[in-house]
């Protein structure tokens, strides 16, 4: 987490204060998506999915240019610009595998 810049470490702080999990972080700076980072993580369920996104919301000095999901969705997309969270259900993850696009991430560094 050391070589993280310090926005992607308070991300990955707010979403580990209200329990996030599988949490990984993807550096797309050199793919065709306008965006620099894309981070994903879950939640076992929709009162959790919709506290992480709060709690980002309300902690991040940056405010979202949009987000997408509501308060029972199962997947709840935060576009910050230079980067965007997907937080899912674990169930929502697993089917629409965005990993398998995505391939090996930035964080955390497989040893």
């Amino acid at each position: 987490m050391a070589q993280l810049k310090p926005i992607l470490k308070k991300i990955l702080k707010l979403i580990e204060e209200k329990k996030g999990e599988k949490t990984l972080i993807y550096d797309a700076e050199e793919s065709p998506l306008a965006v620099d980072y894309i981070i994903l993580t879950s939640a076992d369920n929709a009162r959790k999915l919709r506290a992480i996104a709060s709690n980002l919301e309300k902690n991040l000095k940056v405010k979202p240019l949009a987000v997408e999901g509501s308060n029972n969705s199962a997947w709840i997309v935060m576009d910050y610009g230079d980067f965007i969270i997907h937080i899912f259900e674990e169930a929502t993850r697993l089917f629409y595998d965005l990993e398998g696009l995505f391939g090996e991430p930035l964080w955390p560094k497989k040893d």
